[in-house]
């Protein structure tokens, strides 16, 4: 049995969490970026997406942004409609 997303990022307190799945490029960015307006300097944001291009993009909008990308996991044994999910979780930086 595969351990779930909740399980393998229990070392990150997560303060705000969406869930952009079935969206692709740009949705889960803007999503990322206004759930971002509701967190904290130093909460962190968890976002699941199932757009194969969202982990360049993320890494592209991050380089602009104070923010980090503290953890990247991707789970290719999910039952249901999707049979990959990317989680990222991004730390909110002063702006």
């Amino acid at each position: 049995m595969s351990k779930t997303f909740n399980e393998m990022n229990s070392e990150f307190e997560i303060h705000q969490s969406i869930d952009t799945c079935g969206t692709r490029c740009p949705i889960p960015l803007l999503r990322a970026k206004q759930a971002l307006k509701l967190v904290s300097v130093g909460e962190y944001l968890q976002v699941l997406s199932t757009d194969p291009s969202a982990k360049p993009d993320f890494d592209a909008m991050l380089k602009h942004l104070p923010h980090e990308l503290v953890d990247y996991q991707t789970t290719k044994h999910i039952e249901g409609e999707y049979p990959r999910i990317d989680m990222f979780i991004i730390r909110k930086g002063e702006i």
